[in-house]
């Protein structure tokens, strides 16, 4: 049985088809409460009714956060698998961003992600079965970039936090890994236009040149699919990966200043 946040579209829509195909039970936790709910209804009308099961959730909210592991207690009998996917970006200079955006970066990716991992890791104690907890990292948090320091910062706390975790939840059996992806721009909520013009000013292209400037500064010369991204998350969730914990595997097509040391 598998949590999966960030659920409505992007990398975990397609985590949540692809833990589906291997036979995953499911509960949907995302802040897009209708698509949340599309989501799961296609799931269950493809796999059968009750495969899936909607819980808007704002990662943010201790209480919603925990009322999200209640429910899939009660629907399944447990969680094995947690994929930590919540998202949101916003790309400025440092002397252009504000407080108050640094800090709502910072809430969901790096304080709604411990609030999730906290949860897991109690449920999984209480059930004493062990789980495999996924993070959902960025190649930024390897790699430094220009305007882009608010995001790049939370999501290398959230990256040191999986580390972390993976040592002192170890002994209880838990796995905490991270997979690290670049720029998944297909059917993400989150590149919004702005933050294409953004980022296309930024590296001095036009924004409908954006795709083709990620694939090129490839070593492997590809873009990035959330299917890419749902495929490396499958082998930290499922027993194949078993011995493995605290890794990073890069989802980037070979980013030179990514490459984990």
């Amino acid at each position: 049985m598998a949590l999966v946040t960030g659920a409505a579209s992007g990398i975990g829509h397609a985590t949540v088809r692809r833990l589906a195909r291997a036979g995953a039970h499911l509960v949907l936790a995302d802040v897009n409460a209708t698509g949340t709910a599309a989501v799961a209804d296609s799931i269950n009308d493809t796999y059968g009714e009750g495969r899936a099961l909607a819980v808007p959730t704002d990662v943010t909210d201790e209480t919603l956060v925990r009322r999200v592991f209640r429910e899939a207690a009660v629907a399944y009998g447990g969680v094995d698998i947690v994929v930590n996917n919540a998202g949101l970006v916003t790309a400025q200079a440092v002397e252009d961003t504000t407080l108050a955006e640094w800090q709502r970066l910072h809430d969901v990716l790096s304080t709604g992600y411990f609030l999730v991992a906290r949860e897991a890791v109690r449920l999984w104690q209480e059930q004493g079965s062990g789980g495999s907890l996924v993070f959902v990292g960025s190649k930024n948090a390897l790699a430094a970039g220009t305007e882009i320091a608010a995001y790049s910062a939370a999501k290398a706390a959230e990256l040191h936090l999986a580390r972390c975790l993976a040592e002192e939840s170890g002994p209880h059996g838990i796995r905490v890994n991270s997979v690290c992806p670049d720029a998944v721009i297909e059917g993400s909520e989150l590149w919004s236009e702005d933050l294409r013009q953004e980022r296309a000013r930024n590296y001095g292209i036009k924004a409908e040149d954006l795709e083709a400037f990620y694939r090129d500064r490839t070593a492997l010369k590809v873009n990035i699919t959330p299917d890419d991204v749902a495929e490396a998350i499958l082998f930290f969730a499922l027993p194949q990966s078993a011995k493995t914990t605290g890794a990073v595997l890069t989802v980037d097509g070979g980013i030179r200043a990514a490459y984990v040391r």
